[in-house]
């Protein structure tokens, strides 16, 4: 699978320090696994790499004779999610793994040692979980940061 990153999103993804081969790791492993979220066409997956959970949002453009990723955006967090607390009410996205609704809801994290509930995308039926894009690069880089000036 070919998997095209715009120049904007490379200039994000490098503000970011998450490397491309990362990305298509990402793609590639969604694609064959068929586990990621859905929603109009856009795709989220993520991959644990290392210490580090990296996503990536893109779309699928499927041609003749293959089908190419259009990577739309790409974030990571080091917080583990755990285990579902509750799911709330419905995200707008599908679990393309179980075919099921994906839900908002709390999910239990964990960084150094400290667990607390917040917000994520979930679905019941698999028990997996997602953070959104603006969660991960904001609220969740912002704990990282405490917790790892703390520690020092």
């Amino acid at each position: 699978m070919d998997i095209k990153i715009p120049d904007n999103v490379k200039e994000v993804i490098g503000k970011r320090g998450i490397k491309e081969a990362d990305i298509e790791a990402v793609v590639k492993e969604a694609e064959s696994s068929n586990k990621k979220l859905v929603k109009n066409g856009r795709n989220l997956a993520k991959k644990k790499i290392g210490d580090v959970l990296v996503y990536v949002d893109y779309d699928i453009d499927k041609g003749v004779l293959s089908k190419h990723a259009k990577v739309n955006s790409a974030y990571t967090h080091r917080i583990v999610l755990q285990h579902i607390v509750n799911a709330d009410g419905p995200s707008g996205w599908t679990c393309a793994h179980c075919n099921e609704a994906a839900a908002f809801g709390h999910v239990q994290m964990e960084y150094m040692t400290v667990k607390r509930n917040g917000p994520a995308v979930v679905c019941a039926k698999c028990g997996d979980s997602w953070a959104e894009e603006y969660l991960a690069t904001k609220t969740l880089a912002a704990v990282e940061g405490l917790f790892e000036k703390k520690r020092a």
